[in-house]
């Protein structure tokens, strides 16, 4: 049994697809398949049936997988701590995040860490959440954190969090002036409304709102991005819904308002910190990932 074997296995079952499987890995379909064939004869039975276009786990394949999984992950953790050990480097954090959790979670995570692991390495990436599973499962990255759901059957949850999705406003925003008194939400459809979406319950809720406040935005529907929506409603241009981690920092400083809207559904954003299924943390990502768990608790306090 080799571990290019052990990868195209992997690979395949994760792809669901011969070619798929080569092009990540760099082969040739047949050199891939030639990997499989190699391995059924050494485990004495097939490990993928065919359902159409589709390859699929025979049962043999399901039980296997999570063996496959760990050898390669061993396999990872090996070479990383050979290479910290030729680098005299105490340790390395690979991680991946999209920017508007880089700006909530990990600004505040990394300078704590930094304070009590001061001599280890940090990889921090700016990514999407499907180009981050992808990067995890590459092994080009060791964590993730990314938002609720990932149906991705080769990704293990690490860590949850519920954070609540708040209604803000800029300083100098009409309703800002109203926070002495409870507002219901028909008092926002007279204003522009950012469509901001994360998870299928807050695009229903926003599509819903943002319907209702075409005339508080001249007819438009304004879809942006997190990013953009913060920062449109810090020059005081409209209303959005958003996380309260990301918006905490300026409604302390006194940049944003949050209103107090009486019918507004409770909702919450659920990031996660992700990683790829069978892998054994080093001390520098399990001491990471307590950091943001220390984080959340806190501000949660």
């Amino acid at each position: 049994m080799e571990i290019g074997q052990l990868e195209a296995f992997e690979r395949v079952a994760r792809e669901g697809n011969f070619t798929r499987a080569a092009d990540s890995l760099r082969l040739t379909q047949p050199a891939v398949s030639t990997r499989i064939s190699l391995l059924e004869a050494e485990l004495g039975g097939k490990l993928f049936d065919r359902r159409g276009r589709q390859l699929v786990l025979t049962s043999l394949g399901e039980r296997f997988l999570p063996y496959a999984q760990r050898i390669l992950s061993l396999r990872e953790a090996g070479l990383e701590a050979v290479r910290q050990f030729r680098t005299g480097v105490s340790g390395q954090v690979r991680m991946g995040a999209p920017t508007p959790l880089l700006l909530s979670y990990m600004v505040d995570a990394l300078m704590r860490f930094r304070q009590t692991h001061p001599a280890v390495d940090l990889n921090i990436r700016e990514r999407d959440k499907a180009t981050i599973v992808q990067m995890i499962a590459d092994n080009a990255l060791t964590l993730g954190l990314v938002y609720h759901p990932v149906f991705d059957s080769s990704m293990q949850h690490l860590l949850r969090f519920r954070d609540p999705i708040v209604p803000i406003v800029g300083t100098y925003h009409p309703l800002a002036e109203q926070t002495h008194r409870q507002l219901r939400m028909e008092d926002l459809y007279e204003h522009t409304v950012f469509r901001v979406s994360m998870f299928p319950q807050m695009s229903a809720f926003i599509d819903e709102v943002v319907e209702h406040s075409r005339g508080g935005s001249g007819g438009a529907v304004i879809a942006v991005p997190m990013v953009m929506a913060r920062r449109l409603v810090m020059m005081g241009q409209g209303v959005t819904f958003l996380p309260s981690s990301y918006v905490r920092a300026p409604i302390e400083s006194g940049e944003f308002v949050q209103l107090n809207i009486t019918d507004m559904p409770t909702l919450y954003s659920e990031p996660i910190v992700i990683a790829r299924q069978g892998r054994e943390l080093d001390e520098a990502h399990s001491a990471f990932i307590e950091v943001l768990r220390y984080q959340w608790r806190h501000w949660l306090a």
